[in-house]
This record gives structure tokens, C-alpha cells and sequence, in this order.
């Protein structure tokens, strides 16, 4: 059993043991994949968690009712999976309809959105997915949802900026992830005093409406943990900077490779974490080349096109890099 091991995914763990029905089991499972610390100690742990997931969703489903589809997995696609949250009204199913092809159901009452809905959104030569999910609510949201923002790459806050009180509506929001021990904040990552810190980005959302622009500063200022971005999504107004802001919230770059004596594939780059170093990109394009790594050729953010470099090297976003082995 791999070290360190926290207290959530331990607990996920044995509900997983006690569940009786594939919707438990593959609850369990969700939780475990979602808390288990991610390092090279438990990828052997990730794999199986994913098998077991897997291999439940191609269970034959029972005839008559079942709850499986509202605890549908959203396969991750794309440079990194963002889930939309946010309280009723709040503006998410608009931002995902403008930003990718999906279709949900957009509405001036509340509950519109009852099952998860993800779809594609572009950002330069990449995609990012964006999963609109049901609206908070102490009443209505179940737990499957608090799963879903668990297992994201990056949670996108919404807050209806034409609300009478918008911090109100926040500080609403954070208290009820709060309470499913789920905290936010620019950087994310990892456990802090029981509590799951995910990544996050704040969107404040119908800046188009009176008063709006001075409610999203008050927002900046006392809600600095998190960075900001505002849209009026159903006229237009922000949407670009809201792709690059997703992008940046992500923390990931873009790497292309060569081969030696060829031209630069420009077409699919690999994506990382920000951080990764040539070794990295190797390991990502195959396990055999990352071990019989000798040295790299970079160009880009290398002092001279194609330097040579060794395996420890930083990468940066749009580097190109042409690993020898």
C-alpha cells in the first residue's frame, strides 16, 4: 500500500468495501480516485482505481429506475477538465453554451441543469473541457456532484454580479463546498487541515447589468485568494479573456517535439504540468525514451535556437524540443 495515504481516500476506501450496488461502488471509487495523493508512488493505485471504474460502467445496466446516469463519469478530454459551479442563476450553463458546442438548457428559473453536461472549449491550438454541473443548493444537490468537482483539474466560480448582494452569494457557495470539506484558492493542490484544496478561478458573471463592474472589484478586493475575471457571456463581452484565463488557471504548458533532421510537429502538443522538465516531455511521449534519455535541443525559451540541454531543464509554454537518446 503506498505511503501517505490521507484520511479522505482512506475513509472512500472503506465505503467502497461496505457498498452493496454498482451506483455505491462506483461512488466509492470517484472518491478515491479524487483524494488519493498524486505522485510516482501511487500511479500503480490510479491505474487500478481507473480499471475498477471502468470495468463498473460496462456492467449491463438493470432494468426500471436507476440513479447511474445522474453518477455518469465525465471522462476527462482535452488539456484539463474544469467544472462550472456556482449557486441557481448564476450564469454557468450560458458561459458553456458560448464557449463550446453544447447545448444546455438555458433558462431564467432555477434547476435548468440537472445532470452534468460537458463540452469543448478552444483556446489557441488546444481544448479545454468544460462540465457544467447542477447549481449548489442545500436542498437539492446531492453528493455525486460535490464528487464531480472533486475530480477536476480546475473549478470555475460563478457569481451572478446582478444579485442584490454578490458576496453573499459567495461566501453561500464557498460555505456549502465547505461543508463537503472542498476549499478553493489560485493555487490548489493537495490536503490542508481536512479540507480538499482545489484549484480555482473566479467569474463574475452579467457584468453588462447596472452596478456590475463596481460589484466585481468589491469582489477582487476582498476575495483575493481567488483571481477574477468578469463576462457579460450573452452579449459576448469577455469571453476571450476568460479562455485565457482558464488556460493560465490551469497551470499547464504546451510542448512541442522533432525529430532530428525533421520539421517540428505543430499540430498536437504535449501537455504538462507548468514545472516539467525535458525528461518529463520524454517520459510523456514514451517510457522507453525517457530512460534512454542522453540530452535535448530546445527552441523557444532557450538562450539560442536549438541549445542543447540536459534532462533537469525547465520547459515553458511553446517550447519545441527534440530529445536524443
Amino acid at each position: 500500500m503506498p505511503a501517505n495515504l490521507t484520511p479522505e481516500y482512506l475513509a472512500a476506501e472503506e465505503r467502497y468495501r461496505r457498498a452493496r450496488t454498482p451506483e455505491e461502488k462506483l461512488a466509492a471509487l470517484r472518491e478515491m480516485l479524487a483524494t488519493v495523493p498524486k505522485h510516482k508512488g501511487t500511479e500503480r493505485l490510479q491505474a487500478e482505481i481507473k480499471r475498477k471504474i471502468a470495468q463498473l460502467r460496462q456492467q449491463p445496466k438493470k432494468k426500471g429506475p436507476s440513479r447511474s446516469a445522474t453518477l455518469d463519469y465525465i471522462e476527462p478530454e482535452g488539456a484539463g477538465q474544469v467544472a462550472l459551479v456556482g449557486l441557481p442563476n448564476s450564469g454557468k450553463s450560458t458561459i458553456l453554451a458560448r464557449l463550446t458546442n453544447a447545448k444546455p438548457e438555458v433558462a431564467d428559473y432555477p434547476f435548468s441543469t440537472l445532470r452534468p453536461l460537458p463540452g469543448m472549449m478552444d483556446f489557441e491550438d488546444i481544448q479545454i473541457q468544460l462540465v457544467d454541473l447542477p447549481p449548489l443548493s442545500r436542498e437539492y444537490t446531492e453528493g455525486w456532484v460535490y464528487a464531480h468537482i472533486r475530480n477536476a483539474d480546475l473549478v470555475l466560480l460563478t457569481v451572478d454580479l446582478g444579485a442584490e448582494e454578490p458576496e453573499l452569494e459567495l461566501l453561500e457557495t464557498l460555505k456549502l463546498l465547505e461543508e463537503a470539506k472542498i476549499k478553493l484558492d489560485s493555487t490548489g493542490g493537495g490536503f490542508r487541515e481536512g479540507f480538499m484544496v482545489k484549484r480555482a478561478l473566479g467569474c463574475g458573471t452579467k457584468l453588462d447589468l447596472p452596478g456590475a463592474p463596481e460589484r466585481l472589484r468589491r469582489l477582487q478586493e476582498e476575495h483575493g485568494e481567488l483571481r477574477w475575471v468578469g463576462v457579460a457571456a450573452a452579449e459576448g463581452r469577455g469571453l476571450e479573456e476568460l479562455r485565457r484565463a482558464l488556460f493560465e488557471a490551469l497551470d499547464v504548458i504546451r510542448v512541442y517535439t522533432k525529430e532530428p533532421g525533421k520539421k517540428p510537429d505543430m499540430e498536437k502538443p504535449y501537455i504538462l504540468p507548468r514545472g516539467s522538465t525535458v525528461l518529463d516531455v520524454a517520459r510523456a511521449i514514451h517510457q522507453e525514451l525517457a530512460e534512454n534519455f542522453r540530452y535535448a535541443r530546445l527552441w523557444g525559451s532557450s538562450r539560442f535556437a536549438g541549445q542543447q540541454v540536459p534532462r533537469d531543464h525547465p520547459v515553458q509554454d511553446k517550447d519545441i524540443v527534440e530529445i536524443h537518446a
